[in-house]
């Protein structure tokens, strides 16, 4: 592997020819293309590959939250991979003999700001209630802190997010959602500063 520093080409991405140029921690690198290999894959590679697949597609439609609140970058990896690698690492468990998320343990934003105290959570005729101890002014807790609001009905496999409704300050909201996720959903609070720069970490709630 050779580090790309100067010259006429300047930095190479992509395959060229034999080799192919990436940027790995913030340095151009080009290195030899993979041989492909004949033998089939062993049973800890499928199993790696399903966890893969099953974690990037439940994450994907949250890639605006963990792209912009996920802790901080570390050398090359973005956010979002961050995110990644941790529901691969934590929240992957074996159900009936098949892969599955463990929705109570899924972090979808890593940050500084406190989470409130919360009293209540439920879903009746098609809206989420949710109560909450305002902490205003408690460290970095601030009047005009966004509550977020993410749920996930397990059903019918899709996310719904719910922001810029309610603030830390009020102490309760009421917002609506699908009519026919009536249960199996899964709900997290994030919590947002008013200049949209730092987060809370995610906390999982309930499954209402």
């Amino acid at each position: 592997m050779a580090e790309i520093k100067k010259g006429i080409l300047g930095g190479v991405q992509g395959k060229v020819g034999t080799v192919v140029g990436v940027n790995w921690r913030g340095k151009n690198i080009i290195r030899s293309l993979p041989k492909k290999s004949g033998k089939p894959a062993t049973e800890g590679q499928l199993k790696q590959r399903a966890k893969f697949k099953l974690v990037a597609e439940f994450l994907s439609p949250l890639n605006q939250l963990t792209g912009k609140y996920f802790g901080e970058y570390q050398g090359a990896k973005s956010r979002t991979n961050l995110a990644m690698s941790y529901q691969l690492l934590e929240t992957v468990i074996e159900k009936d003999g098949d892969l599955a998320i463990d929705y109570a343990k899924v972090v979808i934003t890593k940050g500084v700001l406190p989470v409130p105290i919360v009293s209540d959570v439920k879903i009746e005729n098609a809206k989420l209630t949710v109560n909450w101890k305002s902490d205003v002014g408690i460290g970095l807790a601030k009047e005009k802190d966004d509550m977020v609001f993410v749920v996930y009905n397990q059903d019918a496999n899709q996310f719904y997010v719910i922001e810029n409704q309610a603030n830390r300050k009020a102490g309760t909201i009421s917002a609506n959602i699908p009519a026919e996720w009536a249960k199996n959903n899964s709900v997290w609070l994030i919590i947002v500063d008013e200049a949209k720069k730092y987060s809370s970490t995610s906390a999982f709630l309930s499954v209402v």
